[in-house]
């Protein structure tokens, strides 16, 4: 039994780690004190040991992932040719943009006009053009006639099969409500400022289906242009959460493809109103500021979705880059193999101890064993951060069960012992009895005879003479 236990135990602790059984044990142990959603990496070797990472309780921001705006506002002094500004306006903001040094720009404001001045659109195009990098809004909604994906829009989109989860709960869209959208050349992708379909109160969505492919939402590509995150490195599991990339920021989602955390109101690392940036000096961006310099509608006659949208989008970027809702990983390291021979060496020689026990015993004691084991690996991942080899030691218990009760249904029943015979009693001859005599019935006699046999069997009384009596 020994050799059994012991063979059973040292065959899975060589073959075991690093399997999908041993990760789905750490995935069970990790998640009675890790909070929802865990992230568990490694492979549970003495290289490379498991890792978790998860959300922490209390979700917080980092204040230096808040984005440079561009604050473009009513221009009360008339520093521009119309109001609204005109093509031609926004190319002039541009442009001061690089004199800036600015490579990475973004735009949340929407570029739609009735009828533009061609030459003016044609410097805009030139201006958005000469940037390494262009992340352009627009709002979306669902009507009955769809229309074909713009390109920015492809560029910054994943094939919905990509995604985890149940998908027929995020929010359909097919078109640009606003017409003559500019989105920028081959150097930009574009995301959407707001749903029709969604309120803006509430949490923020980040995901939407347009047919096939899923787009994301504007923030969220400010932050990938911001790390050089490429836009297929994304992974989403609806209802639990969303990783920008393998190494990239984690953010809580719900089934619905919105934001799973409440925004904290976050100012801008700084904000610029745009005419500052007609006679701005080059110290005007800030050298340490994050990427990229946004530029946000103010403007009062927005729309109330493009306000909303300007409201919190500063909150936005800080709480999708700043990764801090994500705690850090934590290493479990296994234990020297010398030490853990000894475990599962332990765990065999107590195994051949109970095994010449009763059946009933014999179970008892082995699932005691058993949630000794079980309770060893919960509290040492839990409290020294180590995995111990518990799966190997709780599989030296199943061969036991099996081969305790095979030999003990081979042993040889034991042979009961049988007494010295008595001294032999005497001989006690038994005479048969004698078979009785069989009487016959008298026959029946009339009852004439009857009557002369009882007159004759009667005694008769003799007869006296009286003497004469004298008178």
């Amino acid at each position: 039994m020994l050799l059994i236990s012991a063979g059973a135990a040292l065959s899975c602790w060589k073959r075991l780690p690093g399997t999908e059984w041993d990760q789905a044990a750490f995935t069970v142990v990790a998640g009675s004190f890790a909070n929802p959603p865990l992230f568990v990496s490694g492979r549970g070797t003495y290289d490379a040991p498991w890792k978790l990472g998860s959300m922490t309780a209390e979700t917080k921001v980092d204040t230096r992932q808040a984005p440079v705006i561009v604050s473009l506002g009513d221009d009360l002094e008339g520093f521009f040719q119309t109001s609204p500004p005109a093509p031609i306006d926004l190319a002039v903001i541009f442009s001061n943009f690089q004199r800036l040094g600015t490579k990475k720009a973004a735009t949340a404001a929407v570029f739609s006009w009735e009828a533009p001045d061609p030459i003016g659109l044609a410097a805009l195009d030139k201006a958005l053009g000469s940037f390494d990098s262009l992340v352009m809004a627009a709002p979306l909604s669902r009507g009955a006639v769809p229309a074909a994906m713009p390109p920015a829009f492809r560029r910054a989109s994943i094939p919905l099969a990509n995604i985890h989860g149940d998908s027929s709960a995020l929010p359909v869209v097919n078109r640009i409500p606003l017409p003559g959208v500019i989105l920028g050349g081959e150097n930009s992708v574009a995301g959407f400022s707001s749903l029709e379909s969604e309120s803006a109160a509430g949490f923020s969505p980040l995901v939407a289906r347009w047919e096939d492919r899923v787009v994301f939402a504007f923030p969220l590509l400010v932050v990938l242009q911001r790390n050089n995150f490429p836009v297929d490195g994304v992974d989403v599991h609806l209802g639990e959460y969303l990783k920008l990339s393998p190494d990239g920021p984690v953010v809580p989602l719900d089934s619905y493809g919105r934001l799973a955390m409440p925004l904290k109101e976050m100012a801008a690392y700084k904000e610029i109103s745009a005419e500052a940036l007609i006679d701005g000096g080059d110290e005007l961006f800030p050298k340490t500021a994050p990427d990229p310099v946004i530029l946000r509608d103010d403007q009062s006659a927005a729309e109330p979705a493009t306000r909303a949208f300007s409201q919190k989008l500063s909150a936005m970027v800080t709480a999708i880059g700043s990764n801090e809702a994500f705690s850090r990983s934590k290493t479990y390291p296994r234990l020297a193999p010398e030490i853990e021979w000894c475990v599962l060496g332990l765990t065999a020689f107590v195994l051949s101890l109970l095994s010449g026990l009763s059946e009933f015993k014999r179970h008892i004691c082995f699932g005691v064993l058993a949630a000794l084991l079980v309770s060893a690996q919960w509290i040492g991942a839990g409290m020294a951060l180590v995995w111990l080899p518990g799966l190997p030691a709780l599989s030296a218990i199943i061969p036991a069960l099996i081969f305790a009760k095979l030999i003990r249904k081979s042993r040889p029943k034991p042979v009961p012992e049988i007494a010295a015979p008595a001294e032999p009693l005497p001989e006690i001859e038994i005479q048969p009895e004698p078979e009785p005599k069989s009487e016959k019935a008298p026959a029946e006699k009339p009852p004439a005879e009857e009557a002369d046999e009882k007159k004759a069997a009667t005694p008769r009384k003799p007869h006296t003479k009286k003497p004469p009596t004298d008178y």
